[in-house]
């Protein structure tokens, strides 16, 4: 017959006052939680606990559970413990019964093999379970001895997961906290042997405010590739989050910033029992399925929970483990300057390496081996790593991801009626946006189960509109249903068709961490070459003309660029780099060169980009040097126009730009025009630089320092370029066709967005007199202004003598939220 308190027992044998073990009730449900824990009281000893009826029913297993086919253990019933008993690690003080050290040796969840009820096969004396733990994983056998009730046999079946390896000599340190029993009794130790580690790679003291961080990602590499500068880890199929420990208090940030720890409870548990008591780290969740792979789908089952019931049955049913691949700050010190590979010892001297939350295991150099591994495991592919690469917030070519099979996230947009017995509806329509607008690119018919059906349906009701959200390659016709895009989902497919859509693919499930205005086709980068040593460049036919009227040529052409090279270098590095070539000189015919040929030598940087435009991708020339810069010029290239981003950060430019093009309008209203740009931008407190542009007209740009993505630049530089001629009405327009500007200055917000260039600062012109892109001061921005004396002949005097005037955009960025306010402010004022 049943106990009325089955806890009576325990805390019979246990004063509350003098231990820190927990005291809980028997819990309601029927949980499958199970959890072995290494107790080093008078003996050491392995306790396995299995959740049944509310509470852990217990033994004591002397020699702990071997993984061994068929190699009994001897198990003692206990006392059944509380269910909080199975997050408890520390020490049980002197005096006290079990006194001793605690660590969590393994956690999981179990079911029965015939699928019974758990009380009634313990009653008949034997357990068959299956067992989906850390450690111990398949099937075990649990049976009582008919010599007393008491003693049991724990013995492992012979499946995939028996070994010959002794689990418990092999494996000592805690699944929670990575510590061992020795290092628990002396948790000071672990802390003083990190603050060793902090000192020795001279970081420097500060505080990441994981709320407001954000995340590094990863560019996308076309294929696999190794190298020496270069670690390797596996791409893990799960949600990016953030995770933060400040004293007691530990916090998960999602990719959109906002707080899910109550979602995850095992990784909170986890991370409040490291040994250090400040840090932000950098990981993944991920859910495993029963063959030890990471699974999206199963994810989703914890993904979307927030009643604290409901999560706390599919934490025991769906467990997560956190994989951290990066450490941003530690116990005070601010690490994001650090090279990676300083960071990632850190971490692997602070996390397990397996457990509720592990280090990510890196591999050195072999790249190509590990994705071959990979794609054979049918995991999602790898990602590689600079190992001098400090920790900056946004997409960066210093991480490259490489998947075994092509996925993305889309938007979804619609869907159609289902067919035959197929329930809720047949498929999803989905897009990507292009700038602003939604581009149809495919309708996604498979990778549904009923489940997953009736829970993209529920999603789907509330959003239904009467119109296409798509703005281009809509489908036509009846049998559509519309929604407002709100929901992502990442897809599978064999590859991208030549009109933009996908082959073959397959729903793989909803992304709630995924903001829709973030889905945009994934650009792939080529991989890193080794660059062999640039040599010295040969000047081809140095006598060609280029400039007729002055009688200017290619030599002087590259004389020029080399001599100016300190200063136009900074503009060039790491940008792409779109070339207008005129082999017969200024006067012959010309044209654009954005893909270096195939001729280019080795030790020319080049990046691959795909284009939204051309439908393909594009081996984009990188001036990093003086003799790349000199081989360019050599290809008869005079202008030299860049992109507003760098390689590093192809979604996040470096500047905003006004192009004041004059047209049919006179100089002098340029020159007003850009005056009243100046004055709108100082009343916003925005920082701006203007230049030449070269031919007719001014460039104002304004400093983003990165922050914001092409589509938030675009969209403020049509909010100023709107301003300004709201300003100076009568010389100014934003009106593009010609016949509408009447002859004032058309202020182009139009050169700003992905893949926009402008003529580099310190460029030449393929125009009369030889002019350059020249930076300027404000105060030279009057109406003695003369842009045609800033020339080949003059430009490299003029700043070796006064300097840069742009030299300080990298040190300024415009606060576009502030900049707003305060023209909200100014609009509402009386």
């Amino acid at each position: 017959m049943a106990r009325s308190d089955p806890l009576r027992e325990y805390r019979a044998k246990r004063d509350p006052s003098h231990t820190p073990e927990p005291f809980g009730s028997a819990a309601e449900g029927a949980n499958r939680l199970f959890v072995v824990q290494k107790h080093a009281a008078r003996r050491l000893h392995y306790d396995l606990r299995l959740e049944i009826g509310g509470v852990l029913k217990s033994w004591a297993v002397p020699k702990g559970p071997s993984v061994r086919a068929h190699e009994p253990r001897l198990a003692i019933e206990v006392e059944d413990h509380p269910v909080e008993y199975a997050d408890f690690e520390g020490i049980i003080p002197k005096g006290n019964y079990g006194a001793g050290a605690v660590i969590v040796w393994d956690r999981g969840w179990y079911r029965l093999k015939n699928g019974n009820e758990p009380l009634r096969e313990l009653e008949a004396g034997k357990i068959e379970l299956e067992l989906f733990g850390v450690r111990l994983r398949g099937q075990w056998t649990l049976a009582r001895t008919k010599r007393n009730e008491k003693e049991w046999l724990l013995l492992k079946k012979a499946d995939a997961f028996a070994g010959t390896e002794e689990l418990t000599q092999a494996q000592t340190t805690s699944v929670l906290s990575g510590l061992t029993l020795e290092e628990m009794r002396d948790a000071s130790a672990k802390r003083a042997k990190l603050s060793s580690r902090l000192a020795a790679v001279s970081a420097r003291p500060g505080r990441v405010s994981a709320a407001e961080q954000a995340l590094m990602l990863a560019a996308t590499a076309a294929k696999p590739f190794s190298g020496k500068s270069w670690l390797f880890e596996i791409k893990y199929d799960g949600v990016r989050v953030l995770a933060l420990r400040e004293k007691e208090r530990v916090e998960l940030y999602g990719r959109g910033r906002n707080r899910v720890t109550e979602r995850y409870p095992e990784i909170a548990r986890a991370l409040k029992a490291l040994p250090a008591t400040s840090f932000v780290l950098d990981g993944e969740l991920i859910a495993l399925d029963e063959s030890g792979r990471p699974s999206f789908q199963r994810l989703q089952q914890r993904m979307h929970l927030s009643a604290p019931g409901d999560i706390r049955f599919r934490a025991l049913a769906v467990p997560v483990t956190g994989v951290f691949f990066d450490c941003l700050s530690l116990e005070g010190y601010d690490l994001r300057s650090l090279p990676l590979l300083k960071r990632k010892e850190l971490l692997h001297e602070l996390l397990p390496d397996r457990g509720v939350i592990q280090a990510s295991q890196y591999f050195s150099e072999h790249g190509e081996a590990l994705f071959a591994a990979a794609a054979e495991q049918r995991l999602e592919g790898i990602v590689a790593k600079k190992i001098d690469s400090p920790y900056r917030g946004g997409r960066s070519s210093d991480w490259l991801k490489i998947k075994c099979g092509q996925r993305q996230e889309f938007v979804i947009g619609g869907y159609t009626k289902p067919q035959g017995s197929r329930a809720y509806f047949g498929a999803l329509h989905v897009g990507l946006y292009e700038d602003s607008r939604l581009v149809y690119v495919s309708k996604v018919g498979t990778g549904f189960d009923e489940d997953t059906l009736a829970d993209v349906w529920r999603k789907l009701q509330g959003l239904g509109q009467s119109h296409s959200p798509f703005e281009v390659k809509s489908p036509s016709g009846s049998g559509h249903r519309w929604v407002t895009p709100k929901l992502v989902c990442e897809v599978r497919f064999s590859e991208w068709t030549r009109d933009g859509g996908l082959r073959q693919p397959v729903f793989v499930g909803l992304r709630a961490d995924k903001d829709p205005r973030d889905c945009k086709r994934e650009v792939s980068v080529s991989p890193p070459r080794a660059l062999a040593p640039a040599p010295e460049v040969t000047i081809t036919n140095p006598a060609k003309i280029f400039w007729p009227d002055e009688g200017l040529t290619k030599s002087d052409a590259i004389a020029y660029y080399e001599g100016i090279a300190p200063f136009i270098l900074p503009y060039l590095k790491d940008r792409p780099l779109v070339l207008t070539r005129y082999p017969d000189g200024i006067q012959g015919k010309s044209f654009f060169q954005k893909d270096a040929p195939s001729f280019v030598p080795s030790w020319i940087p080049t990046e691959r980009i795909y284009s939204q435009d051309a439908g393909r991708e594009i081996d984009y020339f990188i001036v990093n040097d003086r003799q790349t810069l000199k081989y360019i010029v050599n290809l008869a290239a005079i202008p030299l126009h860049v992109w507003s981003a760098r390689v590093d950060a192809l979604e996040r430019p470096d500047w905003v730009v006004l192009d004041l093009d004059p047209k049919d309008a006179p100089f002098s209203d340029v020159v007003a025009v850009a005056l009243a740009t100046r004055r709108v931008l100082e009343e916003l407190e925005i920082p701006s630089y203007p230049k030449t542009s070269g031919a007719t007209g001014l460039h104002v740009l304004v400093p983003t320092g990165r922050r914001y993505s092409h589509d938030q630049a675009k969209n403020f530089a049509r909010l100023l370029a709107e301003l300004v001629a709201r300003a100076v009405p009568e010389i100014a327009t934003t009106a593009r066709p010609l016949k509408s500007r009447e002859g004032k200055v058309y202020v182009d917000w139009g050169q700003n967005g992905l893949g926009k260039t402008i003529a580099a600062p310190f460029s030449l012109r393929p125009l009369p007199g030889a002019p350059v892109s020249f930076p300027l001061r404000w105060s030279e921005v009057t109406a003695k202004l003369q842009p045609r004396r800033f020339n080949l002949k003059t430009a490299q005097a003029r700043v070796l003598r006064l300097g840069d005037p742009m030299a300080e955009i990298w040190n300024h960025a415009v606060d576009i939220p502030r900049a707003l306010k305060l023209l909200e402010s100014r609009v509402r004022a009386p």
